[in-house]
């Protein structure tokens, strides 16, 4: 249920616009996935027990309905976010997606652990993306 918790602030980021509320959000979200161990910095078996804890059915993917399971609600933002991370368009998240591409694109160095900094400016750079997709400009 923790790593629920990361869709569900982001998706809150999105409908403020806001950035420091931005970056209290990315905070809290970080600090839900760096469980295990509890060291300030994400492994992609972190990123990967946070897959499986979503995939209800232990298929293999997510459906939107799993990728939102906690949060009770459904808004563009969540679908949007959503689609951003569903690569190929499939209408699922495969592990590939979720775990292998977004953690490659974290991990910009190769050193296999993502940094504090690194998932900062993940988050932020996707937030930003849909925001300008959006016509937000951030206020």
């Amino acid at each position: 249920m923790k790593y629920t918790i990361l869709a569900v602030l982001i998706a809150s980021v999105l409908s403020q616009y806001h950035h420091h509320d931005m970056a209290l959000i990315i905070d809290g979200t970080f600090k839900y996935v760096d469980t295990n161990p509890l060291d300030g910095l994400l492994e992609k078996e972190e990123l990967s027990r946070a897959f499986e804890n979503l995939d209800a059915n232990a298929d293999g993917q997510l459906t939107f309905v799993e990728y939102t399971k906690y949060t009770n609600s459904e808004s563009q933002l969540q679908h949007d976010l959503f689609n951003h991370f569903d690569t190929n368009k499939d209408g699922a998240l495969q592990r590939s997606e979720y775990v292998d591409t977004i953690f490659s694109q974290m991990d910009h160095n190769g050193d296999s652990q993502v940094t504090r900094t690194d998932y900062d400016h993940f988050f932020t750079h996707v937030i930003q993306q849909l925001m300008h997709h959006h016509g937000h400009n951030g206020r």
